[in-house]
């Protein structure tokens, strides 16, 4: 049996060599024969006769894929910022099966949520300026999160752990999500989408923890967007597609909402361009699409392999997608990022 990892320069799996080597000999030691590719025409060269993938896959590799069973992906959501989209129509139809890495980052990206909360019921923002400035000043507007409400669109492994910190700080933890699943105790409510509106015009922070879905595409409009409390601050740490980006700075714009914590944008605008009016609003922080950096980078060898042990034992695998549930319109991969 034939194992293909196919790494990209720039791209979501990037090996070091003590990973690749754990993997060889992971590989060795159940007698397959596992294949490094580290450009798209190698990979293209390679798939042929391989039954698994770890990375990166496109729809001229999956032409020549004969053997091909499982796919699993580098990252848990399957957007990226130039609008493409790992999962294309070729694949989504197929019989194979896919795995993410749902999961990996939930820690990581929670802490940086909770750096946007924190910092701005510190009024750091104001404190920081004031400080590139040598200006010394207690007019500051500072507040306690106990008592406050926690809105978290999308209950995952992020909007899990986001809530935990929330109630941690004493906040009341609300949220939204359309299959909710074990949700844990400390949050108050889950609606359903329908009542999104609802959600915003209760919380004093919402954060959106949306992976790319055709649910999700402009989910936070301005309709959403008009129902936030003008003490409300709104943080996108999940997809840029998910939010109305013209919106909310308008709004921003005529101090409608207090501010917002933005580290996700939409297509052609990540990079957000240096133009934008954003970057100059004293409400708002922005953070070049990081929340995730500070991941144990083996924790992505870690799935895998403990997927690669379930596949050969014919058990079920961990962090399986629904293809067809999750494929979005547009362009998809012919050569990966």
């Amino acid at each position: 049996m034939k194992i293909l990892v196919y790494e990209t320069k720039g791209g979501t799996l990037r090996l070091t060599k003590d990973s690749r080597r754990l993997i060889r000999k992971h590989a060795e030691q159940r007698d397959l024969n596992v294949v490094f590719a580290a450009d798209h025409d190698e990979a293209v060269r390679e798939i042929g006769d391989a039954e698994i993938l770890f990375g990166y896959i496109t729809p001229n590799m999956l032409r020549e894929a004969k053997e091909l069973r499982w796919v699993q992906a580098p990252m848990a959501s399957f957007g990226v910022s130039s609008g493409e989209y790992y999962i294309f129509p070729g694949l989504a139809e197929s019989d194979i099966i896919l795995t993410n890495m749902s999961g990996i980052y939930s820690d990581v990206i929670a802490t940086h949520v909770f750096a946007y909360i924190t910092g701005f019921a510190r009024d750091f923002p104001k404190i920081i300026r004031n400080q590139t400035k040598h200006v010394w000043s207690r007019d500051v507007k500072a507040a306690n999160l106990r008592g406050m409400t926690l809105g978290i669109v999308g209950l995952g492994s992020i909007g899990k752990e986001v809530a935990r910190l929330g109630a941690a700080f004493g906040m009341r933890v609300v949220a939204v999500e359309p299959r909710p699943q074990e949700v844990p105790q400390f949050v108050e409510r889950v609606w359903h989408p329908e009542h999104l509106s609802r959600l915003m015009s209760e919380s004093d922070f919402i954060v959106l923890c949306l992976p790319d879905a055709p649910s999700t595409v402009n989910l936070v409009g301005a309709k959403e967007i008009e129902a936030m409390r003008q003490t409300s601050y709104l943080i996108n740490i999940g997809r840029g597609k998910t939010l109305d980006l013209d919106a909310l700075t308008e709004v921003l714009r005529k101090h409608r909402i207090a501010g917002a914590g933005l580290d996700v944008f939409p297509p052609g605008y990540e990079p957000l361009p240096s133009e934008h009016p954003l970057w100059t609003m004293d409400n708002v922080v922005i953070t070049p699409h990081c929340a995730g950096e500070g991941t144990p980078y083996e924790r992505k060898v870690d799935v895998f392999l403990e997927n690669l042990d379930r596949y050969m034992r014919g058990q079920a695998l961990l962090n399986v997608v629904d293809k067809k549930s999750m494929l979005l319109t547009g362009p998809s991969y012919s050569t990966p990022p």
